[in-house]
């Protein structure tokens, strides 16, 4: 029931069940489909010409009959062959399904008794230039909440956003999914608005891929900050090629702007008349003025006009991200809803519904025994699909993303929601750990700091609260000390060592490479820095490639050994990488 009511609610909100759809669901990158008994159906071909999902009739607004068509290379069934179109429907399928898997082996398992979403990402995905009580992710965990307290679970969504001052980006945080994020989480989410510029299908495909070796094989939802009228960048020819290959884990983005014109309000026209929606601290998006959350509040409260700012800045303001709150709200209930009428109808049938979700006979985590479900051969199952079974990479190098465990990291830097990967075997007292003390009004913005000022109540204060500092490890200057860290030998397979320093997006050369003074040592056999290069960023310093490098293999015990010798550079360690 809980369900269904945030369905409603967002139907009524968004002016109607066909609109919502449209800009909630119907404007991600990729196609799916949430008809009842879609993912059961055995035919990849049918066009779903009655719903929503009709291909090419994406966005209400300009165009025959009121709709406006999508041109663009991943949805546009007008440049497909009959294959290409098999192929999309299948996709469409592939993706729906993993959605509902995921729903479903949750709320089954009776060892969960969390469902979790996990944020990595820059200054977007922080709420930066907002308070954080009005982040996408605050406002999605408010939403889903109650929808999951019905189920008997608690519901947390994690937001590892960070500022770009600790120099880090997409390239060096991917290595860290298991310690950024919970292990087990179930849904990741990734967004680095701004700082992909070309190349950036090689983290996300990683992060896809590394995902899949997580406890629950959560999938990826990419958030993008901005977006086109007609296409959440499914024009891109990257973008499809990762849509397509990962459709059966899952993958999908979803672009705040393109969502905003899905629902079919003429930003065009108003753009060309000097009024710009999505420019620095616009008042509403054309369908509402405020948040909902801020309706609530009374009109001479300022706190509910700064709600209703669509973008701060290049940062998405409050009612920017609602709409990206509330399509994954949307699209995750719904297939919370698919999941529910498939187990009622095994229960209504006497068959068993674990049989269905979970791999029983391979010896799950589920420990209700039961006796082999006689209906098993007779219906689809819908296990998740066999790890040896992935595709060869298409843009990430296969030594590192073809690894049977994601990579294992040490981050020093705020937030992180998991245990380290990498533990410290020895440490001189020369080291000190050490993180920005930021405070309560950090990256917040201007308006509502002066709002909650003003308003003197420490509650806010923590509401507003970013969690993201820069962090390290350091020895001062001129200092000396050794660090030693004991590697996981059991998780490297392809013999990868990395170091990141702090901070700025450069500092790697000259903390690094050309600092005398800072020894690295493995197995207390000095490495050579003229094989070292930067890598995966340029704040990071890769120290060894792979096992294929010449008198280098793996050994029972790997000690990664950090010296300083003196001399005036500072040295600050953010970040342990092995692979």
């Amino acid at each position: 029931q809980a369900a269904t009511e945030l369905i409603d609610l967002l139907h009524n909100y968004y002016g109607g069940e066909n609109k919502a759809k449209a800009m909630l669901v119907e404007s991600w990158q990729a196609h799916w489909n949430l008809e009842k008994g879609a993912i059961l159906s055995n035919n990849d071909n049918e066009a779903d010409d009655e719903s929503v999902n009709n291909l090419g009739e994406r966005a209400l607004g300009k165009g025959k009959k009121g709709v406006k068509k999508a041109d663009n290379v991943l949805n546009n069934p007008d440049n497909m062959t009959p294959e290409e179109l098999s192929q999309n429907h299948h996709h469409k399928k592939e993706r729906t399904t993993k959605l509902v898997t995921t729903m479903a082996r949750a709320i089954l398992n009776p060892e969960q008794t969390k469902f979790t979403i996990g944020t990595i990402g820059s200054s977007v995905a922080a709420g930066h230039d907002n308070c954080h009580y009005d982040s996408y992710e605050s406002q999605l965990e408010r939403t889903l909440t109650p929808i999951f307290a019905a189920a008997k679970m608690d519901l947390q969504v994690q937001n590892a956003g960070e500022g770009g001052g600790c120099g880090d980006s997409h390239k060096n945080q991917v290595f860290c999914i298991t310690q950024n994020l919970s292990p087990d989480v179930d849904i990741i989410h990734y967004s680095w608005t701004y700082f992909e510029k070309g190349g950036a299908e090689e983290q996300r495909e990683q992060l896809v891929r590394w995902a899949q070796r997580m406890p629950r094989r959560p999938m990826v939802h990419h958030l993008v900050a901005r977006g086109k009228a007609n296409t959440c960048e499914a024009d891109s020819f990257q973008n499809v090629e990762l849509d397509r290959t990962y459709a059966v884990y899952g993958y999908n983005a979803f672009c705040i702007q393109t969502g905003l014109y899905f629902g079919g309000h003429d930003y065009d026209t108003e753009i060309a008349n000097e009024i710009n929606r999505f420019g620095w601290q616009h008042h509403g998006d054309g369908y509402h003025n405020t948040t909902r959350y801020g309706e609530e509040l009374p009109d001479d409260d300022p706190r509910k006009e700064s709600l209703g700012v669509v973008f701060r800045n290049w940062h998405p303001g409050p009612l920017g991200f609602q709409i990206a709150g509330d399509a994954f709200a949307y699209v995750y209930v719904s297939g919370l809803l698919l999941a529910l009428d498939i187990i009622e109808e095994d229960m209504d049938n006497g068959a068993s519904v674990f049989e269905r979700w979970f791999d029983t006979a391979a010896g799950s985590r589920i420990s209700v025994a039961e006796e082999k479900d006689e209906h098993t051969e007779q219906r689809q199952l819908l296990q998740l699909p066999p790890l040896e079974s992935m595709p060869e990479p298409r843009f990430c190098h296969p030594l590192y993303c073809s690894t049977p465990h994601p990579p294992s990291c040490l981050n020093y830097e705020l937030p992180t929601f998991g245990p380290a990967g990498i533990n410290v075997d020895l440490v001189t007292d020369d080291w000190s750990l050490w993180h920005e003390p930021n405070k309560w009004n950090y990256m917040v913005g201007k308006v509502d700091t002066k709002i909650f000022k003003e308003k003197g109540d420490p509650e806010w204060y923590e509401k507003c609260t970013h969690l993201d500092a820069c962090g390290g490890i350091t020895t001062s200057g001129k200092g000396t000390g050794v660090i030693v860290y004991d590697l996981p030998v059991e998780q490297m397979t392809a013999g990868l060592v990395v170091i990141c320093v702090c901070c700025g997006k450069k500092i790697a050369e000259s903390m690094v490479l050309n600092n005398d003074n800072l020894v690295f040592k493995l197995n207390d056999r000095v490495l050579d820095k003229t094989g070292m290069d930067l890598f995966p960023a340029e704040k990071c310093v890769r120290l060894l490639k792979g096992f294929e490098e010449e008198g280098y293999e793996k050994e029972e015990k790997m000690l990664l050994s950090v010296e300083v010798l003196g001399g005036e550079t500072e040295v600050k360690i953010s970040h342990v990488i092995v692979l």
